[in-house]
Formats: structure tokens, C-alpha cells, sequence
């Protein structure tokens, strides 16, 4: 059985391409022929998987990081198909909830031997996310981190909070979480589905991928002095112990800017992909993904 995998090329700067032929041989091991197709942008890659669901394909497989894994995902969103996942990012987080390895061969074990899952996507006006949809410092630590080119690995977050803390820089937003009106000024808005991001981050300990809900969890302003502590205690996931972090749970959240006030960016699985004012909402068990059996 051939298994049709969509690829980023251009991933960590092409370094996802040396993935190439361990991945053809660990199909192979398993008696399958890796069907390897470049995308050329989303769009394309959501395209490509679309065409290959509707072609019959039991799986189809993204390899790259989570903004490949989203593009992938969202042309498989309602089907029979299931999103099988191989590591080729930096942060690789969504693989990190769902226990996929990050080895090449033993995630095409899982692929090739797992069981299928079923989870909640978010979706951000049209747009698909699997992991979170973050506003504010969390933007500018992604900023950052894309665009270092001497740091690597994990560290590459570090250096992308650093850079976003210099100065810090707050934003004010209107929420409206599921019809309730909250005003908020402070350093960061995230909307969690997995609760991970930025490279094994915690946003929220208590996300889960199947309970139909949005972990709300936004970080007001503290004094500097303060702002280490509370910074710290947020990526953490200890946010009942400070009173700057505020945490729900939602099915719907609006979100506005003040009259008169900048668009605020959004980033939705460590992508830019669009800008205030728009809307979150919960889509309960709207995917498959191919995971290790337990």
C-alpha cells in the first residue's frame, strides 16, 4: 500500500529533506511505499490532502512542523482520513500531547501500526488550529524565534522570550467569551486546544485535545520586577497560584481591539495568520490522528 506523505521543503531551512530517505526505508520495513509530494504553500498542502482523502487514502502523513501539520490537517477535517505526523520542525509540540515520537522510524511505526484518535480542532475564522492560538508577547517570542538563525533547538525560545521581554509590550484587547464581555490589558491572550507550544512550553496543563472546550488563559500586566515570576508561573501551567493570570474555558471567544486602537497579530501554531478582530471557535471532534497504541 503506497501512503501519500506531504512535505514542507523548505522546513528548518531544508533540513527536513535529510528525513527523506530514512523515512522511504522505515516505510519500506513495514511493507509500504512512501508516495512523497512537495507543497508549495498551505493552501497547496491542504489541497493535496483533501484530494488524497477523497481518494480513498486511510491516512495521510504531513512531515514538517506544526504549521505543516495544520495545513495538512485542514484538508482532512470531516473525513475518513487520519493525519499521520513525522517531525520536521523546531518546536514539533502537537506530536509532544499526543505521544508520537520524534525519531523518523518510530513515527512511521505509528503511522504504519497505530491507532487512530479522534480529536477538537480550533477555528480561527476559516482558519484550522491544532495546538493554540496566541496573542501578543506569545507573537513576539515567535517573531523572534523564526527568525534566529545561530541559536538552535529549544534555546531558540529562550532567546525568543528574551527578545520579546525587551521591553515588554502590552496590548488591549475586548473579549467576548462565550457571550460574556471581558476587557483586557495585559502581556498575552492564549487560546489553547493542546495547551503546548513553543517547544514543550505549558500555555495550559490542563488542555485536552477531546473535550470539546478552549483553555483561556491570558497574562495581565505586572511590574518588572514582578513580570519574571509571573512569566515563569504562566509557561509553567501553575496559573491558579498568580493572580495576574486569569484562566477559563470557552466554546467561542471574540476578540476586538478598543475603538481607534492597532490590530493586534494572531499566531495560531507558531504562524502569523491573521489580526484582530476575529473569532475562536471549538470544532469537537473533527479529526483523526493516526497515534501509538497503548
Amino acid at each position: 500500500m503506497s501512503v501519500p506523505i506531504i512535505l514542507n521543503p523548505t522546513a528548518r531551512r531544508g533540513a527536513v529533506l535529510r528525513r527523506i530517505d530514512p523515512l522511504v526505508d522505515a516505510f519500506a520495513s513495514h511493507g509500504l511505499e512512501a508516495q512523497l509530494v512537495r507543497s508549495t504553500s498551505e493552501e497547496h498542502a491542504k489541497e493535496l490532502a483533501a484530494g488524497f482523502a477523497a481518494g480513498g487514502a486511510p491516512v495521510v502523513g504531513a512531515l514538517g512542523g506544526d504549521g505543516m501539520a495544520r495545513s495538512v490537517a485542514a484538508g482532512l477535517i470531516g473525513t475518513n482520513a487520519s493525519l499521520g505526523i513525522i517531525a520536521g520542525g523546531r518546536g514539533n509540540d502537537l506530536i509532544g500531547k499526543l505521544g508520537i515520537p520524534k525519531d523518523t522510524e518510530e513515527a512511521v511505526a505509528v503511522i504504519a501500526e497505530g491507532r487512530d484518535r479522534t480529536i477538537d480542532v480550533l477555528d480561527l475564522d476559516g482558519t484550522i488550529s491544532l495546538g493554540n492560538v496566541c496573542l501578543g508577547l506569545d507573537s513576539a517570542v515567535q517573531q523572534h524565534a523564526n527568525s534566529a538563525r545561530f541559536v538552535r533547538g529549544h534555546w531558540v525560545y529562550l532567546y525568543g522570550i528574551l527578545r520579546a521581554l525587551l521591553p515588554p509590550k502590552s496590548i488591549d484587547l475586548e473579549l467576548t467569551v462565550d457571550g460574556q464581555r471581558l476587557d483586557f490589558r495585559g502581556l498575552t491572550a492564549g487560546f489553547a486546544n493542546s495547551g503546548r507550544y513553543g517547544g514543550g512550553i505549558s500555555l495550559s496543563p490542563e488542555a485536552q485535545l477531546d473535550d470539546g472546550l478552549i483553555d483561556v488563559v491570558l497574562l495581565r500586566e505586572a511590574f518588572l520586577p514582578k513580570l519574571a515570576v509571573e512569566l515563569l508561573a504562566f509557561m509553567s501551567g501553575k496559573h491558579k497560584r498568580h493572580p495576574n493570570i486569569h484562566f477559563d474555558r470557552a466554546r467561542e471567544i471574540r476578540i476586538d481591539t478598543p475603538a481607534g486602537a492597532a490590530p493586534v497579530e494572531i499566531v495560531a501554531d507558531g504562524d502569523a495568520v491573521s489580526q484582530t478582530p476575529a473569532t475562536v471557535t471549538i470544532c469537537p471532534s473533527s479529526l483523526k490522528v493516526r497515534v501509538p497504541r497503548e
